[in-house]
Parts: structure tokens; sequence; C-alpha cells
């Protein structure tokens, strides 16, 4: 074996135009595969750490009508939904039925450290206008939020402070603005922090004091989103604008802890919340997780990739053919030095395999060559799209791998041509 590779690289040594010709086909071959998995990986991890950040590993805690017996046999898991669904009239949860804070004080007591908070506010929000004497800022949401929320969607602050659990307890009637609105309302976010503002909501307005601005985070990459930062309330000013929300709320975002398993969970979640509901005869509560969702999405992504790399691949197989056609042509070169060999006792075995191996060769450093350009054009575009990440190390390996079988596969017919020459005829060759 060794004697083969050293032949294999003696003879690509001694017909470098040709070799690099032959090598072209593979190099182009490998290059795009690893290039297109890289930017597939590049595009799958923003994409994952986008859903991620936009909560896709948060449980939703929705009250809903218990289903009928009807319902149960029909496979139903829950009552009337909202929103004209046909499997019955809906009906709206009672305020007795509604999670309210003493709930969810006893859901996080319930659950300790297996979760990281219950952030109120991302299901509580509204268009809203904001005015500061004639300026005005641009249409945006108002979030009524709590302090699990800010913790665990935290802000970058430029100006002044954040909303407090004093402001919670006692209805301030505070505010804390993005640079988006404090801009325009006062040109400068210094000047905002201690001033007023009215926030109007429909036909309701209020005057509220701005504590604090914060920078509006930019995201990049074609998953992301960037819009008008929220202007974030305290949640207990909710029933002063929205009324919808005064005795409660109908569902609740749960989010685990870091490095706790989302089944455990879910698992223990539930069985708090049937104790919960146990004596509500018609209602109860349904979570909802989207980790399917996710796992969808990433097998959509993998998919696409493998789909457009398949199609590259089809350059791998015009190398091994042009592989082949030059190991023909080598054969047909090296017939004196076969039949000198064979004469010297050379078996057919180890004709074949020193024909085999230099095709393979050819096809391993063309792969390598390929790994490198491709990485370094798909690390270059995943830099471009906003996430850097290097090329995944089972494509690599699957690129090289399939490159050496390439060559197996389209050397072995010129290596056994090879091996089944007859010695006096190619003693005889010129």
């Amino acid at each position: 074996m060794r004697e083969s590779i050293s032949l294999a690289l003696g003879s690509l040594r001694n017909n470098k135009m040709r070799s690099f010709l032959t090598l072209l086909g593979i190099i182009v071959g490998i290059a795009s595969v690893i290039t297109i998995l890289t930017l597939g990986h590049s595009l799958k991890t923003q994409a994952s750490e986008s859903i991620v950040s936009s909560g896709a590993n948060d449980l939703m805690v929705s009250v809903v009508q218990r289903p009928t017996e009807e319902q149960e046999e029909a496979g139903l898991t829950s009552g009337p939904m909202p929103m004209g669904m046909p499997n019955g009239e809906y009906i709206e949860p009672t305020a007795e039925s509604k999670f309210d804070e003493d709930d969810i004080a006893r859901l996080k007591e319930a659950l300790g450290d297996n979760i990281a908070g219950i952030p109120l506010g991302a299901n509580s929000y509204f268009g809203v206008d904001l005015f500061a004497g004639e300026n005005e800022a641009p249409y945006t949401n108002a979030q009524f939020v709590n302090m699990d929320y800010l913790e665990l969607n935290p802000v970058t602050l430029v100006a002044g402070r954040s909303l407090t659990q004093a402001d919670m307890d006692t209805k301030r009637p505070v505010t804390l603005l993005s640079m988006d609105q404090a801009v325009p309302l006062f040109g400068d976010p210094q000047a905002a922090v201690g001033s007023e503002i009215d926030v109007q909501a429909g036909l309701t307005s209020r005057t509220v004091l701005v504590v604090g601005v914060y920078q509006t985070e930019m995201a990049s990459g074609p998953f992301a989103f960037n819009g008008p930062g929220s202007v974030y309330l305290p949640l207990s000013l909710e029933p002063d604008f929205n009324s919808y929300n005064s005795d409660g709320w109908n569902s609740i975002t749960v989010r685990p802890a870091e490095g706790k398993d989302l089944g455990q969970v879910k698992a223990l979640l539930q069985a708090h919340l049937t104790s919960m509901y146990r004596s509500d005869d018609q209602f109860m509560a349904e979570i909802q997780d989207f980790s399917a969702m996710t796992e969808s999405f990433n097998a959509v992504l993998d998919g696409i990739s493998a789909a457009i790399s398949a199609i590259a691949g089809i350059s791998l197989l015009v190398g091994g053919i042009g592989v082949m056609n030059i190991m023909l042509v080598t054969v047909t070169e090296r017939t004196r030095e076969i039949g000198i060999r064979k004469a010297l006792g050379a078996t057919r075995g180890a004709i074949r395999l020193q024909f085999v191996v230099e095709a393979m060769m050819v096809c391993l450093v063309g792969g390598i060559l390929g790994v490198l350009i491709g990485g370094g054009l798909g690390m270059l575009g995943a830099n471009m799209l906003g996430t850097f990440v290097f090329p995944p190390l089972s494509a690599v390996l699957l690129a090289l791998g399939f490159s050496l079988a390439i060559g197996l596969f389209f050397g072995y017919y010129p290596a056994n041509k090879a091996a089944k020459l007859d010695p006096i005829d190619a003693l005889r060759y010129e």
C-alpha cells in the first residue's frame, strides 16, 4: 500500500498540468458541496437563535373550555376556541378561571428552579400614539410587563433607569421608551428622562413619566426583523388602557430554566395545572410548546441544503468520469511498465491495487483542496449573512469519503484493465 501511494504521488508530480485538470472537476464538486452546507449551517444556526430569542422554547399556557363527551370521542383535546372554530360555541373564560397574580405566584413556587420565570407582557400589547407637547412619535406598541419579562428580555439603557418592582406594586404611571420614541419626542434621550408624555390608545389617554430610555437592538441576517422598540409600562397599569385583561389573563408564558429538560418541565407544569383546575367543570389549562415547529423548520432547511448539495454533487460525477478517462490514458502510457512489473512477479492484485490507489489519491487530493476552498468561501458567505460558522465536520468527512468512493468506483475499471494485460504483449508495447 505504501509503495502504491508513493507511485501515485510520483505520477501526480510528473504530470502536473494533466493532474491539475483531472483534479479540477473533483475540486469544484467538493468546494460547491462544502460551501452550500456551510451556508446552510449558518442559516440554520441563525434561524434557531432567532426562534429561541423570540421565545420558541417557552411554554404557552391557555385557559380553554373542557371538551364535551362528543368532542372527546372525536379526538378533540379541548372545547371550542375563538375565531369561529366549527366545533361548537366559544365561551369566554370567567374571572375565576383566568390566571391572576396569586395563581402565577403559586406556579412559580411549585415549579421552583425548573423555570426561569413567567414573563407577562409578550401577549399584552397594542398600538399607541405618543405625544410630548407638539411632538409626536411614530405609531408603536405598548407592552405592559412584569419584572420577569424585563429580566428575561433585558434591554441596554442609554439614559435613566428601568422599571422596578416598586413601580409595579404601586401602579406608578411611568414608562420606559426606546430611542425610536425618545428622539422624535425630545431630540435627546437625556432630556426625555424625567419628562412627561401622553400615551393614547384609542379613546383612552394617560400622562406618564419617562424614567428611562433604552437602545433598540438591531438584528442582522435574513431572519432578522427590526422595528421600532416597544413602550414598556408596568403591568399594573394595563387595566387603565385595556379592560380585556382587567380580571386576569387567558394565557401566560412559562420559560423553562436554562439546562432543564423541556419535557420534564412541561410534565411538572401540567401536573400543577391539573390540580389547579380539578374543581373547574367548564375550563382547564392547556399547554403548547413550539419545539415541534423548530424541528420542522430545521428539517426544511436541512432538506433544502441536501437538495442543493445533490445538484452540486453532479459535478463530482463529471469529475469522476474525468478521473476514469485519465486513468485509462495512464494505463495505456504505462503498458510497458506494467509488463516489466508482471515479468518480475507482480500479481494481478498488486497491479490492480496500484492503479486503484492512484485514482483514489487523485480524488483525495482534489477533495482536500475542495474542502479548503469550499470552507473558505462558506465561512466568508456565512460572515456576510451575519452568523459566522465553521464548515460542519460531518459535511467535511462526508465530502472526503465521497471523493474517495468516486476514485474507487471510477478507478476500478482502468485498474482492472491494467491487471489483465498479458505480460508478453505489454513488454512488446511501444
